[in-house]
């Protein structure tokens, strides 16, 4: 049976010296706190786990290697009970490290101290008394590793396998537990589960939280920037912010281009206003020769229209008078009463026929006729005498009539000329005053626009002019100046690269190649490293240290490749020699050459060495570089600074130059105005005078037209007055003629009478005496017509003698007068419309000239504003950023049909539409930048200053839109994320990887328990795995699965954000890495190890009272019944991993130090040391004081003794002193 049989402090910790603690059977060491008895087990704890970091001793404390090997003669010996006798293990510390070597004797004295009891002080000293008492011994063991794999029977050196405790390949849960259960009191889920997995493996699996902390701290900001871009309205605003921007930039270049037109557009301004001025002032001269030639025709024509309208009014008057006379016959029948005239003799000659024949038929009767013929001649004759004396009163009245209406046609004709020729004398007066004030009128219209034209101040003005035009050459010159300097700075720059990239490229690339060479070497040095570290695990390491020569068999199969080779004749075989696994192979086919931890770690050295001298290379290429770069940089950089000051020097001349130029620009303004204000000022004097002779025209045209009005009042006046007068005279003459007429026709009456009396007092007589009355009835009736008829002849004789006289006077000469009248109508027409035709020619041309002079006029004033408005344009916002464009000399192949205002109102109107776009553009971008943090995943700026920040912007977002950027950077972030699950994926299954084990050795717990026999009240103990309750780690759980099921999905062929068929299964994931993000940063710890990934629950049957799967053994019954139980279960942990351990050597026991044991019962004690030792489990147990002290094998006491150093007494030992 093979055990630990004792151990021996030599000057070790505080123990002088100690060689009877013998641990062979169940031990109890006794002591207050402080006296050693920590000290004792942990020596025993080092036996097993040889691992000074694990035993328990806090930082800080002194270190296991320094407390416990003090000296360089202190040692710890192992004394190691096997079926062939004991060996001893010394440790002994050797360069700052505990040390081993394994002696082939048990424990002697004299092997360690002189006769003088003091120990050997070197280790070498022991060496050479072990010589010389014959007894072999291994060479230094200077690795733990190596030193476990000998105790545990793991070593390849056969010469080794003597020394161990037991035969085991996987031994390492055996250390691990008894550590475990030694340095951790509580017994709990907890402690169960931390005991078993560092059982399983030393360096725990643990997935670090921390890591995924910082791989996915932006995963929501990145999750939300690509969610939020992808939205409808982001993409939106995007298009809408591009579309800005080129409407900004359509804007932009509009501005510079009506800029350049409204440069072009002033000149063609300035050259071609002359042109307009000399045209307005040739067309005003050439209008007013016009205009007084009209006024000439006019006067001229006016004097003939003058003459003519006199004549035609005389004959106007004499065609109206004749016309009236011939109304006035034709009223009466004058035709009627000539006709009946005209037959005067014809009816006399019947009134004679009719006479004769009424005398011979009254012949007989002849006394009767001759007396009333008589009275009837009387009457005749006396109405003859009356006729006459009418007739002659008649034409005396009209004789007078005529005379008088002659006087006063001839009163009335002289008047008129006398009035005609008053009228003249005054209009002879006023026409040439007119024509003199047309004359000063047109000589100040003409002073006038030679005044508009006139430039006021015209030197001062020059003056600026000249030095504001020179200010554009100065600007354009020194603009060069700066523009050669810059050129000189990049060149210089170019040139400086160019040497410097030149000189330097030899040292770049051996730099780059030592650099890669680092690269490529540092790695494989960290790979040899984190190899060699780890080497004791492997396999490799394994063979290293017991299995020598294993390259030339072993090392030659261990590679997948080598099972799919021919020529290799496997033969099942005995195992040993060549075999492998009871295989044997031929080799001699193999050709292979074997790498041993020796070569690596001579590759890690040399490697480390070749590092050691590519870092020197590489400072001094660094350093030779940095030389060279601050020789060209003294090289080049003056002449740059040069170039520099030369730009800050005009820079500064510039904005001198700007300050003046600004100031002679304000200064031309003020002459400009000044100049305006004295035009002005003499244009409102002679617009005052023009104003002055206007009023006098105006007064002349009045009197003028008053005189033709006074004239033509007048002459109707006197025309009234004549026509009142013909009238009058007419209406007297009527008068006198009606009673004239009316006491003729009287006298008519009477006589007819008288006459009608006598003739039928004649027929009553004849017609008594027997005549022919009827005959002469008849005879008188036709006589009676006849006297009636010439009656009326000679009544209508006056005025037959009149209407003959009118006739010839007048009626005749009607058509005379009317063609005289139509002559002279004409003549009067004619020389209207000559006139007309001269005045309407001369207008004509006076219109053409007014248009041409409104249009001079129009292009004048249209060019004077124009000028004006180019003369302010430094006062508009779009100026300054385009002044250059004004200073510019280069316009001549700018070509414009627009105005300088229409342009400066277009560029206004550009101004304040590109200020609108900006400000949208800004009120777009900072929406748009809004939906992102400052640290944002695309990198967008979300903070601006400048409008060309945010111009810029608008292009980079526009290049990242039409670019695709968004796919790169989605295909990108779902890699990480899918590297991401892969990796949650793997960790996991790392961490869980061991869940197996786990399970196996709860459920080989839970067999023993099955079938032992339990301590005391105990009667039942059982354990179980179930799921954990942590969040992390079910969320890590729900990752893998979800990798598992999906990892095709979420593969870098596929995308994250995508919205096609896999849409639901993307928003998993997302979900996933959100839950995952949310859980990791609330949960306290840094990591997830493997104890995280599964609650362990015990189930207790204490005197029939079953606990149920609980996750803690305490409070279960009374203190002694968990301490029982605690126990029991560290017991069977440690039986589980020895049976384990060893599957074909099982002759050997171990140590389990539990503390707590004395606190049970005597009873309980006896019970629980039976339990262990039926498992070949030895129990060593501290407390205070002495408890069922015959239940154990061998009883320590410990106590101080002088200079605090500790002193053990045997109080039960089966061992002889």
């Amino acid at each position: 049976m093979r055990n630990l049989n004792r151990i021996i402090f030599i000057n070790s910790a505080n123990i002088p010296y100690s060689d009877d603690i013998y641990l062979d059977g169940n031990v109890h060491f006794i002591g207050t706190q402080g006296v050693g008895k920590s000290t004792l087990l942990r020596a025993i704890l080092f036996f097993y786990n040889a691992d000074t970091q694990r035993l328990g001793i806090s930082v800080e404390k002194q270190s296991y290697t320094d407390y416990y090997f003090p000296y360089s003669n202190s040692y710890i010996v192992y004394e190691v009970a096997t079926e062939n006798g004991a060996f001893c293990i010394l440790s002994f510390k050797s360069m700052n490290r505990v040390c081993y070597r394994f002696i082939h004797s048990p424990y002697r004295k004299e092997f360690f101290i002189d006769e003088n009891r003091v120990a050997y002080s070197e280790s070498d000293r022991v060496r050479a008394v072990l010589d010389q008492y014959g007894i072999e011994y291994s060479r230094i063991i200077y690795t733990y590793d190596e030193y476990r794999n000998i105790l545990y029977g793991n070593s390849t050196s056969p010469e080794f396998s003597r020394y161990s405790l037991m035969e085991s390949k996987q031994y390492q849960n055996i250390p691990r537990t008894i550590q475990n259960v030694l340095l951790n009191s509580k017994l709990d889920a907890e402690f169960i589960k931390k005991t078993i997995i560092s059982s399983l493996n030393e360096d725990e699996t643990a997935i670090d939280l921390n890591s995924y902390k910082e791989h996915l701290k932006n995963f929501e900001t990145r999750l939300k920037d690509i969610e939020e871009f992808q939205k409808r309205e982001t993409r939106k605003q995007a298009r809408e912010i591009t579309l800005l921007s080129q409407q900004t930039s359509k804007l932009q270049g509009g501005l510079v281009q009506n800029c350049r037109e409204l440069v072009a557009a002033f000149r063609k301004a300035e050259s071609i206003l002359p042109q307009w001025k000399e045209k307005q002032d040739r067309t005003d001269a050439d209008k007013g020769k016009l205009i007084r030639r009209k006024q000439e025709l006019q006067d001229e024509s006016r004097k003939r229209s003058d003459k003519l309208q006199e004549a035609l009014a005389v004959l106007n008057n004499e065609l109206q008078k004749a016309l009236g006379k011939e109304k006035e016959y034709q009223n009466k029948n004058i035709e009627e009463i000539i006709e009946r005239s005209s037959k005067k003799e014809e009816w006399k000659n019947r009134q004679v026929g009719l006479l004769e024949e009424q005398r011979i038929l009254t012949s007989q009767y002849m006394e009767i006729s001759t007396k009333y013929k008589s009275l009837i001649q009387a009457l005749d004759e006396q109405w003859n005498k009356i006729h006459e004396a009418k007739i002659k009163q008649l034409d005396t009245s009209n004789n007078a009539y005529n005379e008088r209406l002659e006087e006063a046609r001839k009163e009335y004709q002289r008047f008129t000329d006398s009035l005609y020729q008053e009228f003249e004398s005054l209009s002879q007066q006023l026409h040439p005053l007119k024509a003199e004030k047309l004359g000063e009128l047109n000589a100040i219209d003409y002073q006038i626009k030679l005044c508009r034209k006139e430039v006021f101040f015209e030197e001062e003005q020059q003056e600026l002019k000249t030095r504001i035009q020179n200010y554009a050459n100065f600007h354009t010159e020194r603009k060069n100046r700066i523009a050669q300097a810059q050129l000189i700075i990049k060149e210089l720059t170019m040139t400086w690269e160019e040497e410097q990239q030149k000189q330097l490229k030899e040292k770049d690339l051996t730099l780059q190649k030592l650099q890669q060479e680092m690269l490529q070497l540092r790695p494989r040095i960290d790979e040899l490293q984190a190899f060699l570290n780890n080497s004791k695990d492997t396999l490799q390491g394994w063979l290293k240290e017991n299995k020598k020569g294993w390259e030339e068999n072993i090392g030659k199969l261990c590679d997948e490749s080598i099972l799919w080779q021919r020529g290799l004749f496997p033969q099942m075989t005995i195992e040993g020699g060549n075999s492998f696994y009871g295989i044997s192979i031929n080799l001699d086919s193999i050709h292979r050459p074997i790498k041993s931890i020796d070569d690596y770690i001579v590759e890690k050295e040399n490697g480390e060495k070749r590092l050691e001298e590519i870092t020197a290379a590489m400072q001094r290429q660094q350093t030779e570089r940095e030389e060279l770069q601050e020789l060209l940089k003294r090289k080049y950089q003056p002449q740059i600074k040069e170039q520099k000051n030369i730009i800050s020097q005009i820079e500064y001349e510039l904005e001198q130059l700007e300050r003046q130029y600004q100031q002679d620009m304000l200064d031309l303004e003020e002459w400009k105005k000044k100049a305006n204000e004295e035009r002005n000022a003499k244009i409102n004097r002679l617009e005052s005078e023009q104003r002055k002779r206007v009023a006098e025209l105006e007064d002349i045209n009045s009197k003028l037209k008053n005189l033709n009005k006074e004239k033509t009042e007048k002459l109707d006046s006197l025309k009234q007055e004549w026509n009142k007068q013909q009238q009058a005279l007419t209406d007297e003459k009527k008068t006198q003629a009606e009673v004239i007429g009316k006491e003729e026709k009287e006298e008519q009456r009477r006589i007819s009478s008288i006459k009608t009396e006598y003739e039928a007092d004649m027929q009553k007589e004849l017609h008594s005496q027997g005549a022919d009355t009827e005959r002469l009835q008849d005879i008188a009736n036709q006589l009676a017509q006849l006297e009636k008829e010439l009656s009326f002849i000679k009544e209508n004789a006056t005025l037959v003698i009149e209407y003959q006289k009118d006739k010839r006077d007048l009626i005749d000469r009607i058509p005379g007068w009317q063609r005289e009248h139509d002559e002279q109508k004409r003549l009067l027409q004619l020389e209207r419309e000559t006139l007309r035709v001269e005045t309407s020619s001369l207008q004509e041309k006076i219109d053409l000239l007014n248009k041409e002079w409104e249009e001079a006029e129009v292009n004048v004033k249209e060019l004077q504003k124009n000028l004006e408005a180019y003369s302010k344009i430094p006062a508009y916002d779009w100026y300054k950023p385009h002044q250059d464009i004004f200073r510019s000399e280069n316009t001549q192949t700018i070509q414009t049909t627009k105005s300088c205002v229409e342009l400066i109102d277009e560029l206004t109107r550009q101004a304040n539409q590109f200020i609108q776009v900006q400000s949208k553009l800004r009120k777009e971008v900072n929406l748009f930048t809004g939906h992102f943090d400052e640290d944002n995943t695309f990198k967008f700026r979300v903070k601006f200053n400048e409008d060309w920040e945010y111009v810029r912007f608008a292009d980079e977002l526009h290049d990242f839109v039409e670019e695709h950027r968004i796919d790169e950077y989605i295909r990108r972030i779902n890699n990480e994320h899918w590297d991401t699950f892969k990796r949650i994926s793997m960790d996991t299954s790392m961490l869980t990887s061991s869940e197996d084990d786990i399970q196996d050795v709860i459920r080989e717990i839970n067999k023993g328990f099955a079938t032992c026999n339990f301590v005391g009240v105990i009667q039942r103990i059982e354990m179980k795995v179930e799921e954990s309750s942590n969040r992390v780690v079910n969320i890590l759980r729900e990752i893998q699965k979800y990798y598992h099921d999906y990892g095709y999905d979420l593969s870098p062929e596929t995308n994250l954000f995508s919205s096609a068929k896999e849409q639901l299964v993307k928003e998993e994931a997302i979900t996933l890495l959100r839950t995952f993000i949310k859980e990791i940063h609330a949960y306290r710890y840094d990591s997830i190890r493997l104890y995280d990934s599964f609650e362990l629950r015990f189930r207790i049957v204490e005197n029939g009272n079953d606990t149920g799967f609980i996750e803690k053994i305490a409070n279960v019954g009374s203190e002694g019944t968990d301490i029982l139980v605690k126990a029991m279960i560290n017991i069977m942990l440690l039986n589980v991993f020895k049976e384990g351990a060893s599957r074909k050597f099982k002759d050997f026991k171990l140590h389990c130090m539990m503390d707590e044991i004395g606190k049970l019962h005597p009873n309980n004690i006896s019970g629980i040391l039976k339990f262990a030792n039926d498992r070949n489990i030895i129990l060593i147990n501290g407390s205070p004081t002495e408890l069922n002290r015959d239940a154990y094998k061998h009883v320590y006491l410990l106590t101080k003794g002088t200079q605090n150093k500790t002193r053990i007494a045997r109080l039960i030992s089966d061992k002889q002193l």
